[in-house]
């Protein structure tokens, strides 16, 4: 099979290659996907480039965790009803040298959900990452009501599908964008406060959460930048809400302000969606698919591009000026 894949940490265009490699073989609780679209997440970016770790504990690894497919084989006979199948990937190569950007892949059951009709196999492919973090950050010990929820960098693909899933629950959404473009796309998704922080100061734009939420504050908080907004966050939320952060790109070990969130006992989760167990992966698929099947979810813009061009695909996603997902074409 044809798979992209890198034995060295670094730039894009330098390391992806393009090689020829055995199909995988199906272990048992396995099915064998012949890959139709694989998607980029920010962490195949940083893992490629060494951004935490030059490191490679393998000798190459054919990267990503998204995609979409369909079902050719199957390892097990009870699970032959499920070929021909077309699926999507949630979860399916996290910490495995084998991953999605190749033509067939391997991955255990739990972690393929039925392609419903009402999605293509580009949109399906970019679900996984996205929409595990934003449903484990929306839904995580989640409290009887909570009426308000700051969610930073709305126009990120996990922060687009957070705003709909906060909407769809009855809160109301306050939202950080940096440009024009970005503010109107989250206010086609239901976002009901949209703040340019490129145009404020954290003194307006906390003056400016206070006041549209009265005083009482936000119930929770989306964090994509840790870091960067560690000192603010506590100014913004209430006693005892819930901060889930995602990432901290900018200040990778933030200094922790300890005494700003003590006195609010603060709960901090950081997330990764993927370590939980597989009911918790199960209640993700079945409340995407309900949203896909009825018609009630928006997707971020995508760019394809072709095999060849798959290092394009992750200076893409590198790009802070671009909006949406990346991902790579095999049919």
């Amino acid at each position: 099979m044809k798979a992209v894949y890198y034995n060295k940490t670094g730039n894009a265009k330098k390391v992806l290659k393009i090689g020829d490699f055995e199909n995988p073989k199906i272990k048992p609780n396995e099915v064998l996907v012949k890959i139709a679209y694989s998607s980029v997440n920010p962490a195949d970016t940083k893992k490629r480039s060494g951004w935490i770790s030059n490191k490679l504990n393998n000798e190459f690894i054919i990267p990503h965790t998204d995609g979409s497919g369909k079902i050719v084989d199957v390892r097990d006979k009870k699970y032959k009803y499920l070929l021909n199948k077309k699926v999507w990937i949630l979860g399916g190569s996290k910490d495995q040298i084998y991953g999605t950007c190749a033509e067939y892949f391997s991955v255990n059951v739990k972690n393929v959900n039925i392609l419903p009709e009402q999605i293509n196999y580009s949109e399906a492919s970019c679900l996984g990452v996205p929409v595990a973090t934003a449903y484990y950050s929306i839904f995580s010990e989640k409290k009887n009501k909570e009426k308000y929820i700051f969610i930073s960098g709305g126009a990120g693909a996990v922060s687009q599908y957070a705003i709909q899933f906060a909407k769809l629950n009855g809160s109301k959404v306050i939202t950080t964008v940096s440009s024009k473009v970005k503010e109107n796309i989250c206010k086609k998704l239901g976002a009901d406060l949209v703040i340019n922080y490129k145009k404020t100061t954290f003194k307006e734009l906390t003056k400016n959460i206070i006041e549209f939420t009265k005083g009482n504050l936000v119930d929770r908080c989306i964090e994509v930048d840790f870091g960067s907004n560690i000192k603010f966050l506590p100014e913004i939320i209430k006693n005892n809400g819930i901060i889930s952060s995602y990432s901290s790109s900018k200040i990778i070990n933030p200094i922790f302000p300890y005494y700003s969130y003590a006195p609010k006992g603060i709960n901090i989760k950081i997330v990764q969606a993927f370590l939980h167990h597989n009911n918790y992966l199960k209640k993700i698929s079945n409340y995407i698919n309900k949203l896909i099947l009825t018609k009630k979810l928006l997707h971020p813009k995508i760019k394809t591009f072709q095999l060849k061009n798959s290092y394009k695909a992750h200076e893409y996603i590198e790009n802070s000026t671009k909006i949406g997902k990346a991902n790579i074409k095999f049919i």
